[in-house]
C-alpha cells in the first residue's frame, strides 16, 4: 500500500514548496505550476485516506478548490473545460468561507482506489487535481485564492 505521508512529503521536497499536516492520515500541498513566462502559480491540493469510501473499498480523496459556486457561473463550459482530467473530475461541495459562512466550492477531486493506486499513479493524481483546478480557477474565478 502507498504510504499517503511519505508520498506528499516526497512531492514537497521535490517541488520545494509546503506540506502541512492537517490530522491522522490528511494533508496539503501547495503544488507550483510553471507559467508560460517562467513564473509560478501555486495550487493548495488536500489529500486524505478515507476507509470504506468507494462502494466500501478504502480510497485516497485528494481534491483542490477552485472558487465558490453562483448562479453567474457556466456550468455548461467549466464541465467542457474541465475534460483534461484523466484521473479528476469537477463537484460541487458544501463548505464555508473565509468568514465561516456556508457557501457551495466548485473542486476538482480523485478518489483511485488504495490497493489498485501504485505511488507513481497517486503522484500524477495529485499534479493533475492541481493543474485542472487552478485551469479552472483561473478561467471561471479570476483569481488565485485557494
Amino acid at each position: 500500500m502507498v504510504d499517503l505521508k511519505k508520498l506528499v512529503q516526497d512531492t514537497a521536497e521535490k517541488f520545494n514548496t509546503k506540506f502541512k499536516e492537517l490530522g491522522e492520515h490528511s494533508f496539503v500541498i501547495d503544488i507550483p505550476l510553471k507559467l508560460k513566462d517562467g513564473s509560478f502559480r501555486y495550487q493548495y491540493v488536500y489529500s486524505s485516506f478515507s476507509k470504506g469510501f468507494a462502494k466500501g473499498k478504502d480510497c485516497f480523496y485528494v481534491y483542490s478548490r477552485c472558487g465558490t459556486y453562483s448562479n453567474d457561473l457556466n456550468l455548461y463550459s467549466l464541465l467542457k473545460e474541465a475534460k483534461f482530467g484523466v484521473y479528476s473530475m469537477v463537484t460541487i461541495l458544501s463548505d464555508k468561507d473565509s468568514e465561516g459562512n456556508p457557501v457551495e466550492s466548485v473542486i476538482v477531486q480523485a478518489s483511485p482506489i488504495v490497493e489498485y493506486t501504485t505511488y507513481d499513479e497517486l503522484f500524477y493524481v495529485i499534479c493533475e487535481v492541481a493543474e485542472v483546478a487552478d485551469l479552472l480557477e483561473e478561467k471561471y474565478f479570476g483569481v488565485d485564492k485557494n
